[in-house]
């Protein structure tokens, strides 16, 4: 199964809460529940050990088959319910933007992070029915996005760090993109 979740402008992140590409909103605090892996065995393609984790397991064959078992999410956690700990977004306008949160196995101290957007399409991890999108258009999402990189610009200008006519020429510049 291919799928692909990296987009152009970064998922749009509100008051700790990641508005994903298909509207799904996730915040710290809340709770999810593990769907099924999505990878032949049954374990998690999308949701595995962070790659700068002293617990990632790394293969020096060269052959990352191992690693990428080893990383993944375990089967034996499906139906699980966990706490969302973190989200973030990571990426950049050359290779996309993914949208991740992080949540720690139980009665371990390793934490898993979840590439959310992939997730969702995979069924791997489940939400609460008031965080699936309500039928809210892309174009909704991209205006949350437009108004907040207005906002962070007005709040240069007033600062004094952007002149009105650099504020104007950036903001058209937004609107525009």
């Amino acid at each position: 199964m291919k799928i692909s979740t990296r987009r152009k402008e970064p998922p749009f992140i509100n008051n700790d809460t990641l508005i994903t590409q298909s509207g799904y909103r996730i915040k710290v605090g809340d709770i999810i529940r593990i769907g099924n892996g999505s990878t032949n065995d049954g374990d998690f393609k999308f949701i595995r050990i962070n790659e700068y984790s002293m617990f990632r397991y790394f293969s020096r064959t060269g052959y990352n088959g191992l690693a990428n078992a080893a990383n993944a999410f375990p089967r034996s956690e499906t139906g699980f319910n966990y706490v969302i700990n973190e989200i973030s977004v990571r990426g950049d306008d050359k290779y996309g933007y993914v949208g991740y949160a992080k949540i720690k196995r139980r009665n371990t101290l390793i934490n898993y992070e979840i590439d959310v957007e992939s997730a969702f399409a995979a069924n791997e991890i489940i939400v609460k029915d008031n965080r699936k999108p309500k039928n809210v258009p892309a174009s909704e999402i991209q205006k949350l996005s437009i108004a907040d990189e207005i906002l962070k610009i007005k709040k240069l200008y007033d600062e004094g760090v952007l002149t009105k006519e650099e504020f104007e020429v950036l903001k058209k510049k937004i609107i525009e993109n």
